[in-house]
């Protein structure tokens, strides 16, 4: 197998990776945090999640989100000034 090969495959296998893990994360984020925050139909007080809970865990899920998109959008754009690319084994 070639290097050119080994090198598309590789980098087909990690985009299918990161699609997934973005598509498992914000649907799985998603439903967490409306369960949590509009309720699961229970009325009671007693049932209620506790309004730190309701508050802090989407907090935490929407700043995970942006720290990673962050993160990605620098190791993209390093990646393309990278002077070590051409380096060969």
């Amino acid at each position: 197998m070639s290097r050119d090969a080994e090198r598309s495959g590789a980098s087909i296998g990690q985009v299918l990776v990161i699609v997934g893990l973005l598509l498992l994360y914000g649907v799985g984020a998603y439903w967490v945090c409306a369960e949590l925050v509009f309720g699961g139909g229970g009325g009671e007080v007693e049932n209620q999640p506790p309004w730190w809970l309701k508050v802090g865990l989407p907090a935490v899920v929407v700043g995970m989100t942006i720290l990673f998109v962050t993160v990605l959008f620098q190791r993209l754009k390093a990646a393309k000034t990278d002077k070590y690319t051409e380096v060969k084994d």
